[in-house]
């Protein structure tokens, strides 16, 4: 769509006038010259891109033809310039943002969600394959990094010792709550009645109880009732 040369906004063409008309400032610009600026623009984009099309098979063609002689440059070069290039690919690598990692990072992982079943195919595939030599290079990884690994793990049983011993205490909690509800459900499910003494001979008891201590409370009254006559109202025996 063509746009204002002014303001950028887009161009309504009025055919009965043969003119474009931008809505937002409201002038008129000839369709012929509106036309042939978009052609000149689109035709020079579309030089440009050949251009680049036609450099990258020509570049292409040269590789295939002359392998060995574009290796043996590129190793001499890389050997003349091996400092030069470590640097400036340090230098890429810091300017790398971080907020274009994060977009790189979810890229890859909408690709992975949308192309799952062909990632996990590829993966088993590789793993099918290259079994042996990556599990020989996880103990070699694991060898060289082995005293960082226990020292890792030692600063982290510091750290959390506090936490495991109430971890811990939570799994002893939660071992015996499901023996108490075992054994719960195996008294609940058992078919024979238990043995306990009948409900009369329960009530006789606290019946004699009960008259135990009304007996006493008897006595009781009638002892500080002449304790107190004897020592003329002042008694001495909770002194």
């Amino acid at each position: 769509m063509p746009r204002c040369p002014n303001c950028n906004y887009l161009l309504v063409l009025l055919e009965h006038r043969r003119k474009y008309k931008c809505a937002k400032c409201g002038k008129l610009f000839p369709q012929r010259e509106i036309e042939d600026k978009e052609f000149r623009e689109f035709n020079k984009k579309r030089r440009a891109k050949a251009k680049k099309e036609a450099k990258r098979e020509y570049r292409k063609l040269y590789v295939q033809e002359n392998r060995e002689r574009v290796n043996a440059w590129m190793r001499n070069y890389y050997n003349r310039n091996r400092e030069k290039i470590l640097a400036k690919s340090k230098e890429k690598r810091s300017q790398f943002s971080e907020r274009e990692r994060e977009k790189s990072k979810q890229s890859q992982a909408e690709w992975r969600e949308n192309n799952r079943e062909y990632y996990n195919q590829q993966k088993r595939e590789y793993w099918a394959n290259n079994h042996e030599h990556l599990i020989e290079k996880k103990k070699e990884n694991y060898q060289r990094r082995r005293p960082q690994i226990l020292k890792q793990q030692a600063l982290y049983r510091q750290n959390n010792q506090t936490l495991s011993r109430i971890k811990n205490l939570r799994d002893q909690q939660k071992h015996l709550s499901l023996r108490i509800f075992e054994s719960n459900i195996n008294k609940a499910l058992d078919t024979q009645i238990p043995r306990v003494l009948p409900t009369l001979v329960l009530s006789y008891l606290l019946k004699k109880d009960l008259n135990t201590s009304k007996i006493y409370l008897i006595y009781e009254n009638r002892y500080n009732k002449n304790e107190f006559k004897r020592t003329g109202g002042y008694t001495t025996r909770h002194a």
